[in-house]
């Protein structure tokens, strides 16, 4: 059975996530044009919704940690996108134990370097990094489950 790629799912919790801020729409009003937007599989929305749902939930605790982990940067000065993509790794790598923390951070600096500025992936890099240190976050070593 083939496994199936989260990728998707993140790039939809980010849209989602992105179009709320910046529109200031609730998920069930951003929620149509994000789907009319990309296929994704119902597997991938309901990942993409857990995560838009546990940065919703935790949006306070993660900016806390982000402006903890950002050294001379205030948060309102970063990127959107970056913000948005930290915080949903930040959910993966506090909420989601299945995902292993190369690929919460690997997705993260991915999607950022694509959708993002041209230094996003370095910056979202360096951002979880400093916050894994923080929090003791050790990075998981591979399996058989997630080598690729």
């Amino acid at each position: 059975m083939p496994k199936v790629s989260f990728r998707p799912a993140r790039v939809f919790a980010m849209q989602l996530l992105y179009s709320m801020e910046v529109a200031g729409q609730t998920v069930g009003e951003a929620l149509p044009g994000i789907l009319a937007a990309q296929e994704i599989t119902d597997e991938q929305k309901k990942y993409g919704m857990k995560l838009v749902d546990l940065v919703q939930a935790h949006r306070e605790e993660l900016d806390d940690e982000i402006k903890a982990a950002s050294v001379h940067w205030e948060i309102d000065r970063m990127a959107k996108i970056d913000r948005i993509v930290v915080r949903i790794a930040m959910v993966e790598l506090l909420y989601v134990p299945d995902i292993p923390t190369k690929v919460a951070i690997s997705e993260a600096v991915q999607i950022a370097t694509k959708f993002s500025t041209d230094n996003s992936g370095t910056f979202v890099n360096g951002l979880l990094s400093g916050f894994m240190q923080k929090k003791g976050i050790v990075t998981q070593p591979k399996t058989k489950e997630t080598q690729s």
